[in-house]
């Protein structure tokens, strides 16, 4: 089947190129660059606009599939605020509170939405602002005190918010990431409001930048969609309305123009968080899925700050990678359920194996102890998650049937101490046997000789 394929590939490979079609096919030893993707999918775009680092990953198993310089270390800005929405998903998870639960705007976070240096959404004293409604508030507009108010509701403490940041980052694989803050902004921008005026904030580090990497971020998104994929009902429009039917209702528009009916719509994106600051350059991290294909790409560090249009050149990048992923990778069945010969072993499935693979690539599969997986499985973006796996039945042969039948009528082996007493006992009883015979054959001499001595005796007496 597989070669059926390569050469059925062949032909249209050579039919478009007939045609007048530019084809490029890549395989596991030719990457592309990313300005060869930008090429392919036919984006025209300054090499001095090239991000630092880009990623993508499969959403579904978490395999790594192409990147250029995805560990080198970056200022996120506020893509770093997904973090701070994962922990928020988690301590609902946890059953601390729910999606209605609301949180009473203070005059500091009045005070916050203020600041004009912050992307921000109207925030008014006393108002009560559900998590539904604060959580788009920080996905679209990107709002910096919803952050606030929402990290705040998980835990009380900037401070002790921010350890269970960092703590959770290297619990899901982040190995790169150090959080200094929970929005993305410095907390100098925040005007001495980001931690209460009660709380001590001696330990905070007000100048710094967070600083992560593509890899981490892709593993963050990873786990965020494996959990609370709902989060992306927030992120899949073009505008969304917040407080809708109050005096307080605002829509705002995305900044992910990959979007339907935006400026670089792509088919089948849904998501999910742009960033952009003076230190880190315009950012974006995306997702896309067609059919049973979810793919993640991150793109960092685009253009130059002082060009605003790096907030749309960042949209080619990120197509660019989704199209990589889209012709080149499928997610499938690579073992459907049932019995199987593998290696000269049969085993049985219950469930089919999925997996995410290139598209021809060898399927050849192995079993190790009790599981079946791909023997060229490709690799997935963190040590912490793990490959895509089936558990199995080992199934016997008939020839096996019949020796472990064979091996259970056999004698079993006796130990030396066994058979020595077997062999004791043996003697024992001859022995016994030996010595009743002898007596047995005395005793019937005897008798004999008893009987003919009266017999002599009786005809002397008749004489």
């Amino acid at each position: 089947m597989k070669v059926v394929r390569q050469k059925m590939g062949l032909l249209l490979t050579l039919g478009l190129i007939f045609l007048g079609v530019t084809v490029t096919v890549y395989s596991e030893e030719t990457e592309p660059s990313m300005m060869d993707l930008i090429q392919q999918a036919g984006y025209e775009v300054s090499e001095y606009d090239r991000p630092a680092s880009v990623i993508l990953i499969d959403a579904n198993t978490g395999k790594y599939l192409w990147g250029e310089n995805p560990d080198v270390p970056r200022n996120p800005a506020s893509i770093m605020k997904l973090m701070t929405l994962y922990m928020v998903y988690e301590a609902m998870a946890e059953g601390k509170f729910s999606l209605d639960t609301t949180v009473v705007a203070t005059q500091r976070y009045q005070a916050i939405s203020q600041i004009y240096a912050l992307s921000n959404a109207p925030i008014v004293t006393g108002v009560e602002y559900p998590v539904r409604e604060l959580i788009p508030m920080v996905l679209v507009p990107s709002s910096n005190v919803a952050t606030l108010m929402l990290a705040e509701l998980v835990e009380p403490s900037p401070v002790a918010f921010l350890q269970m940041m960092n703590t959770k980052a290297q619990e899901l694989g982040m190995t790169q990431t150090r959080i200094q803050n929970a929005t993305g902004a410095q907390i100098s921008a925040f005007q001495e409001l980001y931690v209460p005026a009660e709380m001590d904030s001696s330990a905070l580090n007000p100048w710094e930048d967070n600083v992560t990497t593509a890899r981490d971020l892709s593993i963050l998104i990873y786990h965020l969609l494996q959990k609370y994929s709902e989060i992306l009902a927030y992120t899949a429009t073009a505008q969304y309305t917040v407080m809708a039917g109050t005096p307080y209702e605002e829509t705002f528009d995305t900044y992910n123009y990959s979007l339907p009916g935006l400026r670089y719509a792509y088919a089948g994106v849904d998501g999910l968080k742009t960033g952009s600051s003076q230190t880190g350059g315009f950012n974006i991290s995306m997702t896309a899925q067609r059919d049973d294909l979810r793919l993640i790409t991150v793109v960092l560090g685009v253009g130059d700050w002082a060009n605003q249009e790096g907030e749309y050149l960042r949209q080619p990048f990120a197509n660019a990678a989704l199209e990589y992923g889209f012709s080149q990778f499928e997610y499938q069945v690579v073992l459907k359920a049932g019995e199987h010969e593998i290696n000269g072993q049969k085993v049985a499935l219950a469930n089919d194996l999925y997996d995410t693979v290139r598209k021809d690539s060898d399927l050849s599969l192995q079993v190790t102890e009790d599981v079946v997986r791909l023997k060229h499985a490709l690799p997935t973006v963190s040590e912490v998650i793990p490959q895509r796996t089936q558990g199995i039945i080992m199934v016997s042969s008939p020839e096996k049937r019949v020796k472990k039948v064979t091996q259970k009528m056999a004698t079993p082996s006796l130990s030396r101490k066994s058979r020595l007493a077997i062999f004791s006992g043996v003697g024992i009883l001859m022995i016994i046997a030996v010595v009743m015979v002898v007596h047995n054959i005395k005793t019937t001499q005897k008798r004999r000789q008893a009987r003919q001595n009266r017999g002599k005796r009786e005809r002397k007496n008749q004489r």
